[in-house]
């Protein structure tokens, strides 16, 4: 009977409704709203009040994460001398970077310091520093300052094997805008993106790119403040955004919602090979025309068809005498991980052996097709790296650069140009290069001879081994061809068409 009578609770609470309209009218009944409200409103202030509330610890950790990290955040200020019709002027720009260490390195973005004639940084607690500019690395936009050591807090980095998820949330700092020092949250949005962002002065894809995609908020001026996990970790460092109007992400614009940041296992080996050496080497798996497995659909059909199952690179030429095929990696190898990292595009291939020192063993795990038995398993190979070719790889003249040859360019040895050298070879003396040896069956080596002298680089006057050096630089990518200006034995002219070959 008493089941039966709540069943009809509702209907009686509706029907008491109805009659306090009908008797009491509109006044009792908004009197009574209003207190339901007030009771709604009394009740809420309760529970959020409560020690154990979840929002309040959620809120405190969100303080703890701006408390540890925030220390670590420093404020990039950078002066360029230009050239103007009006004359030489200043300009200003700005960005964000991290203390890496108690030493007083500063990690940034290469593209926040390049050019700059002056850098200065402002740390959390306002003070200025003069900072050094000690090396970077073009090709992963990675760029190393330092400040004088003393007062300094390091930013604590989290460790590099511990995965990071999709899903995870992160932590943004910087100076978006020049609103500095500033923190948004959100979460890794994708990882192993590739969207052609580190490029030259002039516009061309040069790097190597493995970004976390985050959603994060993220504008100019954040670029090389560091992302951090939630507790307070670095796990990447800010470096592009992409917006909805603008070709290159590395423009400015606006945060659409799409976050790029370098991750940490990235970030290190360079940071380290700079503070060690001044310069960084990049490791050498041997491999060449290597494509994503999705990109070829004939390519991916064929390998479906004999059992294979994911993602992967496709190897279709493994060279000769190369660090791979030293270890056993053969042609149309299928690899899935490289130190049980996942490679599904050839952008974190490169991204993760390029971030490997040269002479390091690396664990290639491949996929491979066996005919005679008509299936395919995963095999898993130690490979030790060899030293990139910086010039063939990326057109780039590295900073240990030897003085005496440059072999990629045909120049087995040279020398600055002097009388007593020109006498050697019975040729006319010009101030430049001469050069001592060519190699054989080179670009350079079918037009030149030993005695001749390089004069120029692209119409500009060399007159030393270091300015042809930088000349060859400021030319950065040279596999799209060089001209020199060269002076025969005899005192002629010749201009002659050279790119990076093997040797």
């Amino acid at each position: 009977m008493q089941n039966k009578l709540s069943g009809y609770g509702p209907s009686l609470i509706v029907l008491a409704t109805a009659m306090l309209v009908l008797f009491a009218g509109p006044s009792a009944v908004r009197k009574l709203t209003f207190e339901r409200t007030r009771a709604q409103i009394y009740q809420a202030s309760l529970r959020l009040s409560a020690d154990d509330n979840i929002l309040e610890q959620i809120n405190q950790a969100y303080r703890d994460i701006a408390d540890r990290v925030e220390p670590s955040v420093v404020h990039v200020s950078v002066r360029q001398l230009i050239e103007t019709p009006r004359g030489p002027t200043q300009a200003i720009s700005s960005g964000s970077g991290w203390v890496y260490d108690d030493q007083g390195h500063i990690v940034t973005n290469y593209h926040v310091v390049r050019d700059a004639d002056r850098i200065e940084v402002q740390l959390d607690n306002g003070e200025l520093r003069d900072a050094m500019f000690i090396g970077a690395d073009e090709t992963t936009d990675i760029a190393l300052l330092k400040v004088p050591a003393g007062r300094l807090h390091a930013a604590t980095l989290a460790d590099p094997d511990e995965a990071v998820r999709q899903g995870d949330m992160v932590f943004a700092f910087g100076s978006p805008f020049d609103f500095r020092f500033s923190m948004s949250s959100g979460v890794v949005s994708g990882k192993g993106r590739s969207v052609g962002v580190i490029r030259d002065r002039r516009g061309r894809r040069v790097g190597y790119e493995n970004f976390i995609q985050v959603d994060a908020a993220i504008n100019p001026g954040n670029s090389g403040g560091p992302l951090t996990n939630f507790r307070g970790q670095v796990i990447g460092m800010n470096t592009a955004i992409a917006t909805g109007r603008q070709a290159s992400p590395m423009e400015e614009g606006q945060f659409a919602g799409i976050g790029l940041a370098i991750p940490l296992e990235m970030i290190l080996p360079v940071v380290d090979q700079i503070i060690e050496n001044g310069f960084v080497a990049k490791g050498f798996l041997g491999v060449n025309n290597i494509i994503d497995f999705d990109l070829d659909p004939q390519l991916a059909q064929r390998y479906r068809g004999w059992g294979f199952i994911g993602q992967g690179v496709v190897l279709t030429t493994v060279l000769e005498s190369g660090p791979a095929a030293r270890a056993g990696l053969k042609d149309f190898d299928i690899v899935v991980r490289v130190n049980d990292r996942p490679t599904q595009t050839v952008s974190q291939l490169q991204s993760i052996i390029s971030s490997v020192r040269p002479g390091e063993l690396v664990k290639v795990e491949v996929w491979r097709y066996d005919p005679q038995r008509k299936t395919g398993e995963e095999i898993a190979y130690s490979v030790r790296l060899d030293r990139l070719n910086s010039i063939i790889a990326t057109g780039v003249i590295p900073p240990d650069q030897p003085r005496d040859q440059l072999p990629e360019l045909g120049i087995a040895s040279m020398s600055d140009s002097s009388q007593q050298l020109a006498d050697r070879f019975d040729a006319v003396f010009r101030p430049g290069v001469i050069i001592t040896e060519v190699v054989a069956d080179s670009m350079l080596g079918r037009t030149a001879e030993a005695g001749w002298t390089i004069v120029g680089v692209m119409d500009k006057q060399v007159t030393n081994v270091d300015e042809f050096i930088e000349a060859l630089r400021a030319q950065f990518d040279l596999r799209r061809g060089v001209n020199l200006d060269l002076i025969d034995t005899n005192g002629e002219y010749h201009r002659a068409a050279v790119r990076p070959e093997r040797y």
